[in-house]
């Protein structure tokens, strides 16, 4: 029996979250990649496939702003997948601007992507899940501390880091582990042309090596949650 974990993975195309598919593929049985859109996902399935020739990887896309979509989703998962070893619900949505100014459904939308639907996922897959599984949440500094400009996103990430205390409370005695990543600063594809130093950014490498170390230890030992800034601290 082959045992090597398989995945579920949200966000998969972009940032921390393909970043992460980099570092589990090679080692994974099986992967779900899960995005918005299916062309990048189709071009991220074959870049991996010649890192990691014995992962099955299949895609999915889906818009997780949209609630059938995801229950859709959440049914496909359950029916296609018996056995689930790591859930990473990294997906997420940042639109900035200010609580008092900014467009209604602003923190709606963010909401659903940043909370409901990692409500739903865990949901889902977890009874598919065995003792020594593992859930990571990706939430943010900005669950904790406010910015200005990130008050609707602060606001979904707080609510996602207090979604996983009460999910690593409810998993705890079924043997599956829960870990929330809080990055700070984290280089993307937004931040193309900023002046900035590069020791002022994460790398996305580096967060992904942070869940990676998590996975790692023991059934027995769970890291609760992963503050990872960089070294000189946010912008």
């Amino acid at each position: 029996m082959d045992q090597r974990p398989t995945l579920l993975l949200t966000g998969a195309t972009k940032g921390i979250g393909r970043a992460i598919a980099d570092r589990f593929a090679p080692h994974c049985a099986r992967m779900a990649l899960i995005a918005r859109t299916a062309a990048d996902l189709q071009t991220v399935r074959q870049e991996l496939q010649t890192i990691a020739p014995e992962c099955r990887i299949e895609v999915f896309p889906c818009d997780l702003a949209d609630a059938e979509a995801v229950q859709n989703l959440c049914q496909t998962l359950k029916a296609g997948y018996e056995t689930v070893d790591i859930l990473i619900n990294n997906a997420g949505a940042y639109l900035p601007g200010a609580l008092l100014e900014e467009p209604n459904g602003t923190l709606e939308h963010m909401m659903a992507v940043n909370l409901y639907a990692p409500y739903h996922l865990s949901r889902a897959v977890w009874p598919q899940m065995p003792r020594g599984s593992h859930i990571f949440n990706t939430a943010s500094v900005a669950s904790r501390e406010g910015y200005i400009g990130k008050g609707s996103y602060g606001i979904t990430k707080a609510a996602l880091l207090s979604f996983h205390h009460s999910l690593r409370h409810e998993l705890k005695d079924k043997g599956i582990r829960a870990t929330a990543i809080l990055p700070g600063p984290t280089w993307s594809d937004s931040w193309a042309g900023a002046d900035l130093p590069a020791d002022r950014l994460l790398q996305a490498s580096e967060v992904a090596e942070a869940i990676w170390s998590a996975w790692q230890l023991p059934p027995n030992a769970v890291i609760e949650e992963i503050t990872i800034r960089p070294q000189l601290g946010d912008l």
